[in-house]
């Protein structure tokens, strides 16, 4: 049984198709990649700012574990015996 066309690239519709989805979906993987920059950068920019407007800078989480190592390495008297 023979399909008939009229000649009018009917056949080239689904290669036309998936082109169009492949295009499509690059172009939103694009644009979403640019919005998360876009987002990344101005978050840190507002981050950057308003640190700089604070006047002393917030202590960090990590900030004592150096003075806590600079305790440990000072050496500790020795309690001598009970007499």
């Amino acid at each position: 049984m023979e399909t008939m066309t009229c000649g009018c690239g009917e056949d080239r519709i689904p290669g036309i198709l998936a082109r169009g989805v492949v295009a499509l979906t690059l172009t939103g993987l694009v644009v979403m990649a640019l919005t998360a920059c876009l987002l990344g950068g101005v978050l840190w920019a507002v981050t950057r700012w308003r640190d700089r407007t604070r006047g002393e800078p917030e202590e960090s989480f990590f900030d004592g574990f150096g003075r806590w190592e600079e305790e440990q390495a000072e050496p500790r008297p020795r309690g001598g015996g009970g007499s």
